[in-house]
């Protein structure tokens, strides 16, 4: 439960991060039900918007909603039960409505001023047209994972089990059918999980964290007093359940001296016992049963 209610929490963060349209919209329902009190349709959909934002802001209730929509949606689509669009058009009109009631010259001064004001506002809380995606990066990224798998299709042939990071998981797929792998998206993406019964192994979860992790503490720092031995029980598990070919990334800490002398490297030693060819690619090792 603690973990929900810490996610919602995060979830509100990134959410106003993206942008700052919640606070046109509060200031929206608060300016309506003062200046209607109780009555109408307008005061009622500025309460009705009130408590659902505020269940929305609130991290116990966030969570409760969050469970009942189920994981596969995120923080950010609780919010569509708060008229968002709505009550900000709304509010605004209004506002603007009964300022330029008032005559005269120096009024319509003031109110064009205004309303160049509310609009200068309503951007600023937009998120200005920045997309949270990094294209540029992305496209780099797929780039040099399509290198990676051609190179190892060329080894491999058209059809193989692939257990790799998931930079190169992301995108094997979309550049070639006939390459399976270990696991899909959905292990590192929950969302993917919500209207499944299938759920991943311990065993299979556990050569997820291995590989991903690999970068950050090395060969010689797994995070366990024989990391050669871990690496060795995650190999043997992943060509046990299917893998073909696992390519491990050349920058990790301690397998950057195969080439040359693979007999004596941190990599040699980590599969030491295994039948498994070792071949550099470019940027990644690739291994294989002989």
């Amino acid at each position: 439960m603690w973990e929900s209610i810490r996610n919602a929490w995060v979830g509100w963060q990134s959410f106003t991060d993206g942008g700052k349209l919640a606070a046109p919209t509060m200031a929206a329902i608060v300016y309506l039900i003062m200046r209607n009190g109780r009555t109408g349709p307008a005061c009622r959909l500025a309460r009705y918007g009130g408590m659902a934002a505020a269940l929305c802001i609130c991290p116990v209730t966030a969570a409760l909603l969050m469970h009942y929509q189920t994981s596969f949606y995120d923080y950010p689509w609780i919010w569509s039960i708060v008229p968002m669009t709505a009550l900000t058009a709304l509010g605004g009109s209004v506002f603007l409505t009964d300022q330029w009631k008032k005559g005269g010259w120096s009024a319509l001064l003031y109110n064009a001023v205004l309303t160049l004001v509310c609009v200068g506002v309503l951007i600023l809380c937009g998120g200005l047209g920045e997309n949270p995606v990094d294209a540029a990066a992305q496209r780099r990224e797929r780039l040099q994972a399509e290198a990676v798998l051609t190179e190892t299709r060329a080894v491999c042939g058209e059809e193989f089990c692939l257990w790799a990071p998931r930079e190169i998981l992301e995108y094997a797929r979309t550049q070639d059918g006939g390459i399976s792998l270990l696991y899909g998206r959905d292990m590192w993406d929950a969302a993917l999980h919500a209207y499944s019964y299938d759920v991943y192994s311990a065993e299979e979860e556990t050569l997820y964290l291995w590989i991903e992790h690999l970068r950050d503490y090395g060969a010689e720092g797994f995070g366990t007093e024989d990391s050669s031995a871990e690496g060795r029980e995650c190999v043997r598990r992943a060509f046990a359940l299917g893998a073909d070919a696992i390519l491990l990334p050349m920058d990790v800490p301690g397998l950057d001296e195969t080439a040359g002398n693979p007999e004596s490297s941190e990599l040699q030693a980590l599969l030491f016992g295994e039948d498994v060819e070792i071949i550099r690619l470019e940027t990644y090792f690739l291994l294989k049963m002989r």
